[in-house]
């Protein structure tokens, strides 16, 4: 992981959510795809967060480490992955909810089909970026970089209607989208400047 990178996870979660957008996530040598949805979860004011008030069980207990360690869970019979962002012991994560995959894989359009796609499951909670097969590379810069509330959590304040679920505009794999408007993939990102 970059060390540009590595220090903003360290200081901002929100700012951290957009970052990751058009990186690709690789299990090994194979890349699943390109990130183009996250949610920010920060901490323990978040009531829609899984430390809210400081809670802290042998569930969410990965979400307590040092920046750049995975945390994952499961709900609804899928498992979430989510890399923590902050200093240890301060409870902030970020929810990858989607790719943009290539070939013959298929749509990761949500964060459940995202980790089907790889068989992640717990195996893979509270392992470091460091030494995971579970990795993250620079790949591409968003055009531009939509926000809206958060996708299907169950708190009933403020935290509900957050603008903390960050995507890539026009990209047709982000999850919940109207189909009209969408774009082709490759106008979605800033090109590469020729060399």
């Amino acid at each position: 992981m970059e060390s540009a990178f590595h220090d903003l996870l360290l200081t901002d979660t929100q700012a951290s959510a957009k970052q990751l957008l058009g990186m690709d996530l690789y299990l090994g040598e194979i890349c699943l795809g390109r990130i183009v949805e996250t949610e920010a979860y920060l901490g323990v004011n978040d009531s829609a967060c899984h430390s809210a008030k400081g809670r802290r069980t042998p569930r969410n207990e990965a979400m307590y480490l040092q920046a750049g360690h995975w945390y994952v869970y499961q709900m609804y019979g899928y498992y979430m992955l989510n890399l923590v962002t902050r200093p240890k012991d301060i409870p902030e994560a970020i929810l990858i909810r989607a790719l943009e995959t290539k070939g013959q894989l298929p749509e990761a359009n949500g964060p459940g089909k995202l980790t089907r796609l790889a068989n992640i499951t717990k195996v893979f909670d509270g392992q470091s970026l460091a030494s995971s097969q579970l990795t993250l590379k620079m790949g591409a810069r968003p055009k531009v970089i939509g926000s809206r509330a958060r996708i299907g959590v169950t708190c009933s304040d403020h935290w509900k209607e957050e603008p903390l679920c960050f995507y890539v505009l026009g990209n047709r794999h982000v999850s919940h989208v109207r189909k009209k408007g969408l774009l082709a993939d490759q106008d979605t990102w800033v090109k590469a400047k020729a060399q």
